[in-house]
């Protein structure tokens, strides 16, 4: 779908900076209480209270609020505020422009406990659900990036209108909100900041006299997705995940791709890079457009591609989205147990040998009493243990494949392998931070030997990696 941005948006453009995160920043789960006010047309302003700050962030941002919100001005309130970390890193005045602003978004939300959604998910039920109103304040902050407000849960006080929207100008809006939101993928990914092309957005829709369905606060957002709320979709190319916990790469790639000359570790690195950045666009199209009826249709236009595409990768998608959910440390554990106890050449010796080290830390830990109880996210053995898993699987990403068979690009692997640098880091500097003093000498000596042997590893990485480029 062209790209065409209002003349609003085209004086704001968001720009790819270190700054923007490539996910969504959420606050609702932090918010006290908050107010916007959308009186003035074109002209969007605020202020938010969170919980651990002392002032409120201060919204101003070019474009209007949809039609239940435009010329109103909004007061909401959490009844139970929490922390949430993400806090942190809001600017506290918050520039840009807006997205979707609504109070009668439809979405879906579960009618059984959270206890009850676990059971439904261990039988592979679907969860029951019933549509819902939700509050969904969404701004593009040119510090912060994509920011939303979302919950069924706020009190909200709305105003009379100082002025009204009529339906076209709701529509227009809604179109400016989406080529806001298509701007800031291409902020992500690196393309296009808003082609102009002359082609008529309008003759997307069938009936002229109907609202457009990228509009959430219609009617059609309460149909059934026919594929189900929890598929998945993406573009061309090839996923790349390990199936292990802790390993949260995503990599779309071309593997089988013909070309002239094999690609060299620094282009791979180029290629793997251009996909993570494709599959955080995706994600972020994903959950802004998950309870939409026309979803499928919605994430091509954001990403680009043709519908077809979406149809060929949602499987793919899926099964990845579900690898990389985050997972409980003891998990974990259990599947990396269940990785070593794999028949033998089923993995490399380097991702059976992490993972192995991970298990045997893990015991050795308990028999010290170095956990205390159950094992607190904090606890910075735990924190080793848990990179040293992921570092396994991102090895069994770049290496396994060579025991069944295949045969990949030396520069691919080499990249790979840099990525597993990573974690490796972490468990290194986890390590670190553990205080010997007031320790058993035995227990000092473990710790050194774990990193010594943590140095071994990564010697013997680094050693392949310099085979492969000779």
């Amino acid at each position: 779908m062209p790209r065409r941005l209002t003349p609003c948006f085209a004086t704001q453009k968001l720009t790819p900076s270190p700054t923007i995160l490539p996910m969504a920043i959420r606050l609702d789960k932090a918010i006290i209480r908050g107010e916007i006010t959308n009186e003035t047309p074109g002209l969007v302003t605020g202020r938010i209270w969170l919980l651990g700050r002392p002032d409120p962030i201060e919204l101003s941002l070019h474009g209007n609020c949809l039609r239940d919100l435009a010329g109103c001005r909004l007061h909401f309130e959490n009844p139970v505020p929490r922390h949430d970390s993400a806090v942190g890193i809001v600017a506290p005045r918050q520039n840009g422009v807006v997205g979707d602003m609504t109070a009668s978004r439809k979405t879906r939300i579960p009618t059984v406990s959270d206890d009850e959604i676990l059971d439904y998910v261990e039988a592979k039920l679907p969860i029951p659900t019933r549509v819902a109103n939700c509050l969904y304040l969404e701004w593009f902050s040119e510090l912060n990036g994509r920011m939303v407000i979302e919950s069924t849960e706020f009190k909200l006080e709305i105003t009379t209108p100082e002025w009204s929207m009529t339906a076209d100008e709701d529509s227009m809006q809604t179109k400016e909100s989406q080529a806001n939101f298509h701007a800031y993928l291409d902020a992500i990914t690196g393309g296009p900041d808003g082609e102009d092309e002359e082609e008529d957005d309008d003759a997307e829709y069938a009936d002229e006299d109907e609202e457009p369905d990228d509009d959430f606060s219609g009617s059609g957002a309460d149909e059934e997705d026919e594929e189900g709320a929890d598929s998945g979709e993406v573009g061309a190319g090839h996923l790349i995940s390990g199936d292990l916990p802790g390993d949260s790469s995503l990599i779309e790639v071309n593997i089988g791709a013909e070309s002239e000359e094999p690609l060299n570790e620094f282009e791979w690195e180029q290629e793997l890079r251009e996909a993570d950045r494709r599959a955080e666009a995706y994600q972020e199209a994903f959950d802004r457009y998950r309870d939409h009826p026309q979803r499928e249709r919605l994430i091509a236009e954001a990403m680009g591609w043709e519908p077809e595409e979406v149809e060929e990768f949602r499987d793919d998608w899926q099964d990845v989205t579900e690898s990389m959910q985050p997972q409980d440390p003891d998990e974990m554990l259990e599947n990396a147990g269940m990785f070593t106890e794999d028949e033998e050449g089923a993995h490399h010796p380097l991702s059976r040998r992490a993972m192995d080290f991970a298990l045997r830390l893990q015991r050795d830990a308990k028999t010290r009493g170095l956990f205390e109880s159950d094992m607190a996210r904090d606890n910075p053995v735990l924190s080793v243990i848990v990179s040293i898993i992921a570092l396994g699987g991102k090895l069994a990403a770049a290496l396994d494949g060579t025991m069944h068979g295949y045969d990949p690009e030396p520069g691919f692997v080499i990249a790979m392998l840099k990525r597993a640098q990573i974690p490796l880091n972490e468990a290194l500097h986890a390590l670190s931070s553990i205080q010997l003093s007031g320790l058993p000498k035995d227990t000092r000596s473990w710790l050194i030997a774990a990193r010594t042997e943590l140095f071994d590893l990564r010697n013997d990485i680094l050693d392949l990696m310099s085979d492969l480029r000779k």
